[in-house]
C-alpha cells in the first residue's frame, strides 16, 4: 500500500496577540538552557475528530487554531523571539512562531496504523523543507496542523531545545489546547526562576561536534502490558528492587541490550567498547527544594529545568555464559537505574551539577578527561511517560496517540506511554550497523505504524 502523503497548503508567521513589553524583549538564557542541545524537540499528536458539535470544516478549524495560538504566545512570548546572536539570550521581538497547514490524502488509521516510521517526518513543520529555510536561532517554535480525509487531524510541533525541555513543550501543548477549546490555561509560565537559579555563564558552550562513524537511524520497540509484568516479575526475583517501575526494568533491559552490543564489538574488529554509561534525564522542579516550593504555586518554570543523571556498567568477562549474562546484569541493572535516578537532589545539583558545567570548557575537568581512558559507548534515556501528553484536547478529544518524529540527531532512546500507561514504547537512535546487534528478544518487540 502506497504511503500517505501530506501536502502543504499554506505556511506562515503567527505573532502574539499583544505585543510583548519593552522591559520584557530580552530574556537571559539559564545556564540549563546553555547546555541544552541545538536541535529541535519533536512530537505528533495524533487525533479523531469525537466532537459532533465541531465545524467540520478544516478551514475553520486553522482559524481557530491560529487565532488560540497567537492568544497563547501572549503568555508563552519567548517562543514568538529568537535566539540572540551571540546565544546568550532570547530576543522577544515577536516576529513570530511558524504555522504550516498540511492535507493528507487518506483516512487516519489507513495513513498510520502500518506505516513506516520514516513517513511520520511528514507531519512535522521542519523535515519536509530545506533546512536554510529556516536558520534554527530564528525559529524557536514551528507547528503543523494535518487534516486527514477523515476528519481526524495530526499537530506536529519542533520547539527548540535552547529554550524549552520537554516538560515545557508539553505545558505549551496543553495552555493551547485549553485557549482553543475556550478555557483558561491551567499554570502560568515563569521564566525568570531558572535563570535566577541558575545564572548563566558569561560564553555560551557548545558541545564538541560528533564523531560518529555511520548511519544514525531510528527504531520503535513496544512493550506491552505482558512484556512489562514479565520484566517486572524478573526484577523482583531477584533484585533488591521490590516494587521495580515500568520505566525502570524498561530502561534495565534496554541498557543490557546495549552492554551485549558493546560486548560483541569488543569482540570483533568494529571496536573496544568495555563500558556503558546510560544518562537518565531527570526534572529537576520536582527534585530540589527551591523548584517544590515554586511548584505549589500557580506557576510553571519554563525553559530548560533538567539535570543528567549518569550510572556506568562494565561488560563482564568473555566466559561469561549469555543466559547467566542476561538474568544477573538485568537485575543489577534495574538497581543502577534506581538509585542514579535517587541521587539527584539538592546536594547533587549544587555540589557537583553547576560546578561541573560552570567548569567545562575551561580547562579545570582535564582530570575527568584522564579518567575516561577506558573506552565507553554511551546512550541519553529520555522518559516521556507519565507526562500528561494526553490532556492536549483541542476541541476534538483527547490525541489517540503522541510520538516523537524526524530523523534522530543524536544516539538516545525516548521512553514513551500510552495515556493509561499500559504498554511502553522505546525510540532507539543509534549507528545502524549496531542494531544488528540486539538479540532477538528486542528485534521481536519492533514496531511499524502507530499502536492505539
Amino acid at each position: 500500500m502506497e504511503t500517505a502523503k501530506a501536502d502543504i497548503v499554506s505556511r506562515e508567521l503567527i505573532k502574539p496577540s499583544s505585543p510583548t513589553p519593552n522591559e520584557r524583549k530580552q530574556l537571559k538564557q539559564s545556564l540549563l538552557d546553555q547546555f541544552a542541545p541545538e536541535l529541535y524537540i519533536r512530537l505528533v499528536f495524533f487525533y479523531q475528530n469525537q466532537s459532533p458539535t465541531y465545524p467540520s470544516d478544516p478551514s475553520q478549524n486553522t482559524l481557530h487554531l491560529k487565532k488560540s495560538l497567537s492568544e497563547c504566545l501572549t503568555k508563552f512570548y519567548p517562543l514568538a523571539g529568537k535566539l540572540s546572536e551571540d546565544h546568550l539570550s532570547i530576543d522577544c521581538d515577536d516576529s513570530g512562531a511558524l504555522f504550516v497547514e498540511a492535507k493528507v490524502d487518506a483516512p487516519l488509521f489507513q495513513a498510520v496504523h502500518s506505516a513506516p516510521y520514516e513517513s511520520f517526518r511528514q507531519y512535522l513543520p521542519f523535515d519536509p523543507f530545506p533546512p536554510e529555510m529556516f536558520p534554527r536561532n530564528e525559529i524557536l517554535l514551528a507547528v503543523q496542523i494535518n487534516w486527514f480525509e477523515c476528519g481526524g487531524s495530526a499537530i506536529g510541533v519542533c520547539i527548540s531545545h535552547k529554550v524549552a525541555d520537554f516538560a515545557s513543550l508539553v505545558t505549551f501543548m496543553n495552555s493551547w489546547a485549553a485557549i482553543n477549546r475556550g478555557e483558561s490555561i491551567k499554570f502560568l509560565p515563569d521564566f525568570d526562576i531558572g535563570r535566577n537559579l541558575f545564572p548563566p555563564r558569561d560564553v555560551p558552550f557548545k558541545l564538541p561536534p560528533s564523531e560518529l562513524k555511520g548511519k544514525l537511524v531510528g527504531k520503535r520497540f513496544l512493550f506491552t502490558k505482558e512484556k512489562l509484568m514479565e520484566l517486572k516479575d524478573l526484577a523482583i526475583s531477584s533484585s533488591s528492587v521490590k516494587d521495580p517501575s515500568r520505566v525502570e526494568v524498561v530502561t534495565a533491559f534496554l541498557v543490557n541490550q546495549l552492554i551485549k552490543v558493546a560486548r560483541s564489538k569488543k569482540n570483533s574488529d568494529q571496536g573496544e567498547a568495555t563500558k556503558i554509561k546510560f544518562l537518565q534525564s531527570v526534572n529537576l522542579r520536582s527534585k530540589i527544594s527551591s523548584l517544590k516550593q515554586a511548584s505549589k504555586k500557580n506557576e510553571f518554570q519554563f525553559g530548560n529545568v533538567v539535570a543528567v543523571a549518569i550510572a556506568s556498567f562494565s561488560t563482564p568477562d568473555d566466559n561469561e555464559t549469555q543466559e547467566g549474562f542476561r538474568d544477573d546484569h538485568y537485575c543489577d541493572l534495574v538497581s543502577l537505574a534506581r538509585s542514579s535516578i535517587r541521587k539527584v537532589d539538592d546536594d547533587y545539583v549544587w555540589n557537583f551539577l553547576v560546578p561541573f558545567m560552570n567548569n567545562m570548557g575551561t580547562g579545570s575537568t582535564s582530570g575527568t578527561n584522564q579518567q575516561q581512558q577506558q573506552p565507553e559507548m554511551m546512550m541519553p534515556f529520555t522518559s516521556w511517560c507519565r507526562s500528561s501528553t494526553y490532556e492536549a484536547d483541542f476541541g476534538w478529544g483527547k490525541p489517540l496517540s503522541v510520538v516523537p518524529a524526524g530523523d534522530p540527531s543524536i544516539p538516545t532512546t525516548m521512553l514513551t506511554s500510552t495515556e493509561n500507561e499500559d504498554v511502553i514504547e522505546a525510540r532507539i537512535a543509534m549507528l545502524e550497523d549496531e542494531f544488528a546487534l540486539f538479540s532477538d528478544e528486542l528485534l521481536s518487540l519492533e514496531l511499524t505504524g502507530l499502536h492505539f
